[in-house]
């Protein structure tokens, strides 16, 4: 069996430069901007890797200013000559010194004192912050630019959109990949392995971007049998044991049985833009109360695929969701059980894993057109095991589209 590389360069083995098109840098900056008129606020400074590559087009240790109005500054410390490279932004200007930030910000605010300095503060670093706020603006007010900068990243346009779709692509190989590497008596560990090499073969950047403190992942979950329902740390509705204490998630030296589920549940990255897909396996016959529950998930979907439209609420349609469960004999066991029960049935994705919307308890999120999120219904039952299956959904006019095309059936092998 063999798998295509998307956009790689022969010649020297590594990935294709993929350059983000002025245009689309220009509209998140006017967009950024336009928020930061109407809440009165000068000036944003960007600092985080995922905001910068979507601002800049690049990742580089620098800070973007953005004025209100004018012309965005992209100071950066290192590298210059890279940040040039891949970036169509103009001017990038060394920043040699700290001290050299308040000057630049002012310049780029017209020369004025700015009054008001956005930050990322859902984001920023506590100590990083204090030295801003008394050290470079202590005659400035501090505030936080984050969730703007969120909702302008929460409607994708048709540029991301197809580089989710390349994401996809990669999910598809590895899903096709299963039956052909899975065999009874090999790891959870083992089968991950030959399946990042599948996704890495075909363009998967190999690493995954969360916003949140302390949230982590590698790779995704490749969990089987009842220890596939071992909780962890993660704010996710499966865990796994993990091969460590040090990354108490996700695969583990476990050997997958017969008659077991196998839960394939990844997360690929094609130039930033991730794909979420999980897809469910067995070796023989599956345990009855996990096939008929993967057969409920699977008329979840369709539900939700015909009731999440533009203009729906995102609580409301968790509210909908879970109103459906309560009516089988499943509703102890989703999305967890117990006191590890999660309070999200799906997720906003894009360069991060935890965008905008949520769908989740108390959100009150309006679906809009372009918005793109990982709906993941699943059932987590101790001492059993966990089926679910997962695809990432596109918000258009007529309603969602799934992203991902490998196929739902529960696949017995």
């Amino acid at each position: 069996m063999s798998y295509e590389p998307l956009a790689m360069n022969h010649s020297t083995g590594a990935s294709a430069m993929l350059k983000i098109p002025m245009n689309e840098i220009a509209s998140r900056i006017v967009a950024l901007q336009f928020l930061l008129v109407k809440n009165g606020v000068d000036a944003a400074i960007i600092r985080q890797n995922a905001d910068l590559y979507y601002f800049t087009g690049t990742v580089q240790d620098g800070h973007l200013v953005v004025p209100a109005s004018g012309q965005p500054v992209f100071l950066v410390k290192r590298d210059v000559v890279r940040a040039e490279e891949q970036s169509p932004l103009r001017p990038v200007v060394p920043l040699k010194s700290l001290k050299d930030l308040a000057p630049a910000v002012f310049d780029a605010c017209g020369g004025a004192s700015p009054g008001k300095i956005g930050l990322e503060l859902d984001v920023l670093p506590a100590n990083i912050f204090f030295y801003y706020d008394e050290k470079i603006f202590p005659r400035q007010q501090v505030v936080d630019v984050s969730g703007w900068i969120r909702q302008v990243r929460m409607i994708k346009s048709p540029w991301e959109i197809e580089m989710m779709r390349k994401a996809e692509a990669i999910s598809r190989q590895v899903a096709d990949a299963v039956p052909g590497l899975l065999r009874e008596g090999m790891t959870e560990l083992e089968l991950s392995i030959e399946l990042e090499s599948v996704a890495r073969r075909a363009g998967h950047l190999g690493m995954l971007r969360f916003r949140a403190f302390n949230m982590e992942m590698y790779f995704g979950h490749i969990l089987s049998g009842a220890e596939a329902a071992v909780s962890s740390y993660i704010d996710a509705p499966t865990g796994g044991e993990g091969p460590s204490p040090a990354f108490g998630q996700g695969s583990s030296e476990k050997k997958i049985r017969a008659g077991e589920i196998v839960s394939v549940d990844i997360m690929v990255n094609y130039h930033g833009y991730l794909n979420d897909q999980t897809r469910n396996y067995c070796i023989g016959p599956p345990p009855p109360e996990l096939r008929d529950a993967y057969g409920f998930v699977r008329e979840i979907h369709g539900r939700f695929k015909k009731l999440a439209r533009p203009g729906t609420v995102t609580g409301e349609l968790y509210e909908e969701v879970w109103q459906w469960v309560k009516e089988t004999r499943w509703a102890d066991f989703f999305m967890g059980s117990g006191d590890t029960r999660v309070s999200f049935i799906g997720h906003g994705l894009g360069l991060e894993v935890d965008e905008f919307p949520f769908i989740a308890q108390g959100h009150k999120v309006v679906l809009q057109e372009g918005m793109t999120l990982a709906f993941e219904p699943k059932f987590i039952i101790p001492g059993v095991g966990i089926t679910g299956l997962e695809n990432t959904y596109l918000v258009t006019a007529m309603g969602l589209e799934s992203l991902n095309t490998a196929g739902e059936e529960l696949m017995i092998l």
